[in-house]
């Protein structure tokens, strides 16, 4: 296809390799296979140069001989700075046999340069270029920076060995250790990544990384962003794009605390855009701050599965897809019970939802735009939301289902359309839930709120109007115990 921009042209590569995906979860990339579904891909382009504002940009297909089709749904459009040159005193990969045109295997390379900047204390630096590795470069202690997430690029996959990809990872808990002191910027991990495969560590970032930040990465076509297997402290990931992934964008899994993902932009997720998961170690203090979550094609916006005292402030979720809600609180998945499940202090303020929520292929029921389950374990915590805005939900603008769910607080919640109700209640027996300064426009059913269990105590302070019922709707949605593995 080309790219028409003033009277400047150029090719923008077309392709549906990372667009598709059939059959049932896990999904594959097999056309043969049935229900098609996931669809969209994005590409990218650098122009020329800058070009003022007003200027038109045109796409025109060059040949329908094999895709007859083309859809475009979007475009964004960026002001990129000049390339970052390398830093005084830094190492750079290429001093160790690096191939920027992508034509040879960088991962020795690149391990050697990362070897000999922890050891001599030096920044590695990856000028501009498309490296390919064919396997995980292993990181600690190293600092490593880029000419720009535009211009330094690393990506690829081992021609036989499909489990092996180009990534950084730093160690695993289990093997002796998280990696500490870790910082990456001002690059982009591309990927070749066509399908999920949960048991192949197919990720952009792993591993453990204890006193580490990513800032400024570009991450696309891999399996998950970054999934993170702690037990790690005090991680922060700012100012970072994740696209077009085949599962979570970030994933804090097995006993991440004391860290935070911020200004961040995520689109196109296989699965959770952003996750924390409280597997078999207590995670705690944890921040979703300020960022942007479009599209997950599976599961939820923002997920949260256990854990302690955590934080989902200043977000904007839009468009989930199916399987999920906005923004999530859950004991839910494997070993999201007891000490690690939801506990203490859960801060969610100021976030606004955008056509989220989606209907569940299992429970044939939508699920709200905020939505609270108990299915592992009741829970019994503090889970403040506060100045948060609903807007045309896809069904409910909240549900708390599944178990005995006590100590949600709404305080001013705005809710302008749903495709539902305004709050569906489907637990286990009882529970309690409190709403302050609740404004509602658009409620889709007449009925405003589902609620089947009588013992269910709902306190209301101020406005009720358009929102509120003394009786609710009970009929028609069953909970099925049906919820598949979790990766």
């Amino acid at each position: 296809m080309d790219l028409h921009v003033g009277s400047h042209t150029q090719q923008l590569p077309m392709t549906s390799r990372y667009s598709w995906f059939y059959g049932a979860y896990p999904f594959n990339n097999n056309p043969n296979d049935v229900n098609p579904h996931h669809f969209y891909d994005e590409t990218r382009a650098r122009f020329d140069r800058d070009y003022p504002q007003g200027t038109k940009v045109r796409l025109q297909v060059t040949s329908t001989s094999q895709s007859p089709t083309f859809t475009i749904d979007l475009a964004d459009f960026e002001l990129v700075g000049p390339a970052q040159p390398q830093p005084d005193g830094s190492v750079s990969v290429m001093q160790y046999g690096a191939d920027p045109h992508g034509n040879q295997d960088s991962t020795h390379a690149f391990q050697q340069a990362v070897d000999v900047g922890r050891n001599e204390h030096k920044t590695v630096y990856i000028p501009e270029g498309h490296f390919k590795l064919w396997d995980h470069v292993i990181i600690d202690q190293v600092t490593i920076t880029g000419a720009g997430p535009w211009y330094s690029v690393i990506g690829g996959r081992h021609p036989t060995d499909r489990s092996k990809t180009g990534g950084l990872f730093g160690r695993y808990d289990a093997d002796g250790g998280s990696s500490h002191n870790v910082h990456l910027s001002n690059f982009a991990i591309i990927g070749e990544i066509t399908e999920r495969d949960d048991n192949a560590p197919t990720n952009a970032i792993g591993g453990s990384l204890s006193d580490s930040s990513i800032d400024n990465l570009w991450l696309q076509h891999v399996k998950c962003g970054a999934w993170f297997d702690g037990r790690m402290n005090n991680f922060v990931m700012k100012n970072t794009r994740i696209l077009d992934t085949t599962a979570d964008g970030v994933n804090f899994h097995l006993g991440v605390s004391n860290s935070r993902i911020e200004n961040t932009f995520v689109r196109n997720t296989g699965d959770d855009g952003l996750a924390m998961w409280s597997d078999r170690y207590v995670q705690s203090g944890n921040k979703f701050v300020r960022n942007t979550v479009v599209l997950p094609m599976l599961a939820n916006n923002i997920a949260i599965y256990g854990g302690r005292d955590m934080e989902i402030s200043d977000n904007l979720v839009i468009d989930t897809i199916t399987n999920g809600g906005g923004i999530h609180i859950a004991n839910r998945f494997t070993n999201v019970r007891g000490e690690t499940g939801v506990q203490g202090n859960f801060k969610v303020e100021r976030n606004t939802m955008i056509r989220a929520g989606g209907s569940d292929t299992n429970w044939k029921f939508g699920v709200g735009a905020f939505w609270v389950d108990a299915w592992n374990d009741d829970i019994h915590a503090n889970i403040n939301v506060k100045d948060c805005e609903i807007i045309d939900a896809s069904y409910q603008a909240v549900g708390l289902i599944e178990g005995n769910i006590y100590g949600v607080v709404f305080d001013n919640l705005h809710i302008n359309g749903t495709g539902t109700y305004a709050l569906q209640i489907q637990v286990k027996q009882s529970g309690e839930v409190t709403f302050r300064n609740t404004h509602s426009t658009g409620v889709g059913r007449s009925n405003p709120i589902y609620n089947c269990s009588p013992q269910f105590k709902i306190n209301v302070e101020g406005d009720r109007n358009g929102w509120y019922t003394d009786h609710p709707e009970c009929a028609g949605i069953n909970i099925q115990d049906v919820h598949p593995n979790r990766h």
